[in-house]
């Protein structure tokens, strides 16, 4: 399979395939195969999503499909928030931990928000990330297996301490060995 570049630049990309609401795949479908979904502008706010076979785009906003992720794995937004600023002291870009899957989504700015409460932060699975090689001094390319190279307007150092706080947020979830607590 031929890795695609995508720089931000031109959405959707090429060979890319872009639903509708009529014709989209659920979260159920994508939840376990999820490698990284990220907010593109594309004929409105879309979210690119990129899967271990296939680059395409969904009808919704980033937000919500992070939201329906965490839903489909029964997980509560605002409790991990809660375990993340108990365990990491971080209460901005919580890492997706998801212990039941052994998987965390690190949240990394993909794109420059146009207004207020535009979302600029994509989700990348960590153990999908194959590089993270610097292009400029604020711009990373990360390479997600080998389906794609994605820009992201992040330090290469801060891509990666991004990682690692994902990273700890799965070993401190997976330690308590119990759900997060709900209050």
């Amino acid at each position: 399979m031929k890795k695609i570049i995508v720089d931000g630049t031109v959405h959707p990309v090429a060979g890319a395939e872009v639903y509708t609401r009529g014709d989209a795949p659920g979260i159920a479908q994508l939840a376990e195969d999820l490698l990284a979904f990220i907010p593109v502008y594309c004929n409105g706010n879309r979210t690119m999503v990129v899967t271990s076979r296939s680059l395409f785009y969904l009808p919704w906003r980033c937000q919500w499909v992070k939201t329906r992720v965490l839903q489909h794995f029964a997980i509560s937004q605002r409790d991990l928030r809660r375990a993340c600023e108990e365990d990491l002291n971080l209460s901005l870009f919580t890492p997706l931990a998801i212990a039941s899957a052994s998987v965390v989504y690190a949240p990394i700015k993909v794109r420059e928000p146009i207004s207020r409460n535009d979302g600029a932060h994509g989700y990348f699975r960590i153990d999908a990330i194959r590089s993270a090689d610097a292009i400029s001094a604020h711009t990373t390319r990360l390479t997600i297996d080998e389906i794609a190279a994605i820009d992201v307007l992040m330090p290469r150092t801060k891509v990666l301490a991004r990682v690692r706080e994902a990273r700890s947020s799965l070993i401190l979830h997976c330690a308590r060995n119990v759900p997060y607590p709900s209050l």
